[in-house]
C-alpha cells in the first residue's frame, strides 16, 4: 500500500486507472475546467461559479458515449489526472459519506476506487 505522501504525489500526475467499462466519474459529478483548459474547446456552462462541462439529460458528461469518452485525446485536465483509487484512499470515511449524501451517484465513484485500489502503484 502506498503511503500518504505517495498518494498526494499521484494526484498531480496523469491517471493510469484500469477503467475497463467503468464510467462512474463521467456520470457522477460535474467536470470542472481548469486554468490550463481552453474553454473554447468544450461545451460548458457556469455552475456555482465554476466552468463545468455540459451534461446530457441523464446527467452524464456531454462527451460520454456508448464507447467511452469522445474527447479522450483532448479531455480536460481534471479528467486526465482523476484517479478514483487515489480519491477513495485519501478521502476520510466521514467525508465520503457526506459527499454521497450530497450526491448519491458519488457512491459509484468511491466503489470503483475501492474495487481498483489494489492496482495502484507508484
Amino acid at each position: 500500500m502506498l503511503d500518504a505522501q505517495a498518494l498526494e504525489a499521484l494526484k498531480k500526475l496523469p491517471s493510469r486507472v484500469p477503467c475497463g467499462n467503468c464510467r462512474a466519474c463521467c456520470s457522477s459529478d460535474r467536470v470542472m475546467l481548469g486554468p490550463s483548459d481552453d474553454p473554447r474547446a468544450y461545451r460548458w456552462h457556469v455552475e456555482d461559479g465554476y466552468a463545468v462541462l455540459d451534461r446530457q439529460s441523464n446527467g452524464d458528461c456531454v462527451y460520454l458515449t456508448d464507447r467511452g469518452c469522445s474527447i479522450h485525446d483532448r479531455a480536460p485536465w481534471i479528467c486526465r489526472r482523476f484517479d478514483c483509487r487515489v480519491l477513495f484512499l485519501t478521502t476520510p470515511e466521514e467525508i465520503r459519506q457526506r459527499r454521497i449524501r450530497e450526491n448519491p451517484q458519488m457512491a459509484e465513484v468511491y466503489l470503483a476506487g475501492s474495487a481498483r485500489a489494489d492496482t495502484l502503484t507508484a
